[in-house]
């Protein structure tokens, strides 16, 4: 084999590893950890970063968070389809005042239509909806967390409050944990308390009432 007939070899090789390994790094799973990845990734068919399920699987056996019923206007491309005398002009908070009790709107200051964006507004299971889980990572999440992962928009976004019943079906764990927490705390002051009162009223009965030794 002649010097030059080598050396086409060697750069036709190169060059295939070269693609390969570009090939390698636009995966799904690769794009996944930094936020950012093409549409045709997310199509129909495509590569899923997790099944979806209706309802939802809750964590630690059971008490972990889960999904709310699932409703038949999350899947429509306008969740507003059925909803009598809706109108755009209407605020949001105005049927969903319960969702602004969240850290995200109480803290930051951030508004239903910086995340359910555009008219219609789409379900959120709706396949191209922004907040489909498949891609609400990188189209919504990431907008301002940068980096955001399929973990991190498994975040429970619009948390119930933790004390309250609707806590219980939705995050049990968290539910029974803060009562038992205030129980605990409430245990503490409640016995506590009236026992540090009637030691200090001890003690200041025995400083009145001592009598002065002989020595002073």
């Amino acid at each position: 084999m002649s010097i030059g007939s080598t050396i086409i070899c060697l750069l036709g090789a190169l060059f295939m590893t070269s693609s390969a390994f570009g090939q390698a790094m636009d995966a799904p799973t690769d794009l996944a950890g930094t936020g950012y990845f093409r549409d045709q990734d997310t199509l129909p068919g495509s590569f899923r970063f997790y099944q979806q399920l209706p309802g939802g699987e809750s964590g630690f056996w059971g008490m972990g968070p889960s999904r709310p019923n699932l409703r038949r206007s999350s899947f429509k491309i306008d969740a507003h389809d059925d909803v009598v005398y809706y109108s755009p002009e209407v605020r949001c908070q105005k049927c969903h005042e319960p969702q602004t009790k969240d850290l995200h709107y109480l803290r930051m200051g951030i508004t239903c239509v910086q995340c359910h964006r555009g008219q219609p507004v789409a379900g959120v299971y709706q396949y191209y909806s922004p907040l489909n889980p498949i891609r609400r990572h990188a189209y919504v999440c990431a907008k301002c967390h940068e980096g955001a992962t399929p973990s991190f928009a498994s975040y429970m976004v619009h948390e119930p409050n933790p004390i309250a019943s609707e806590a219980q079906g939705r995050f049990p764990l968290l539910y029974y944990a803060v009562w038992f927490m205030l129980i605990l705390a409430g245990g503490v002051f409640v016995i506590f308390l009236p026992y540090t009162v009637f030691w200090w009223i001890r003690d200041l009965v025995a400083k009145l009432t001592r009598r002065p030794s002989h020595g002073s």
